[in-house]
């Protein structure tokens, strides 16, 4: 028995497979479970074609999945900013902490255990360039830690939770 010619498919059945493949991808379909979809469903498509389907599913995913983590980034910092606001007109001043301690956390603002022992380290250095001094005044003190802290590698800029996640597992854990 001959196979049935294929014919081309409208850009509208296109986009209503591609959504197809998308819903059944969600639902943790992979490759060959959209190749079996695709002939339950008649659509007389290659194996190439339903890779096709299959990246450009993948990509609609991934793209609905960065504005919407855009949008969830900013409505989390709106809603932070709106229970600051709140705590601090109520005097409520452990609850604003609490928020703006979230806030930064959320913001990457936090210096790591890295950043902290080269703060440290550098702290430790300009004292010994300064003399030992068993006891210096404040202001010396901070003068010293604005000092350090300009010798500190600069963070990125922008908040990190609004960059793109690492594209596959191994960039997560290759600093």
């Amino acid at each position: 028995m001959a196979a049935e010619p294929k014919s081309k498919a409208s850009r509208a059945e296109v986009a209503e497979r591609i959504a197809e493949v998308l819903r059944i991808r969600l639902d943790g379909a992979a490759f060959h479970d959209v190749v079996a979809y695709a002939k339950e469903k008649g659509w007389n498509v290659s194996e190439r074609q339903c890779g096709r389907y299959l990246a450009q599913a993948d990509d609609l995913l991934a793209d609905r999945r960065d504005k919407s983590r855009k949008r969830s980034i900013a409505l989390h910092l709106a809603r932070r900013e709106s229970l600051y606001a709140r705590a601090v007109n109520a005097a409520d001043y452990r609850t604003a902490l609490a928020v703006l301690d979230s806030t930064a956390k959320m913001q990457n603002l936090f210096a790591g255990e890295r950043e902290l022992k080269e703060l440290n380290s550098a702290l430790k250095e300009k004292m010994r360039e300064r003399g030992n001094h068993s006891r210096i005044s404040l202001e010396e003190a901070k003068r010293i830690a604005h000092l350090a802290i300009a010798e500190l590698p600069k963070p990125p800029t922008g908040p990190p939770d609004l960059q793109p996640p690492p594209q596959n597992v191994h960039d997560r854990f290759a600093e």
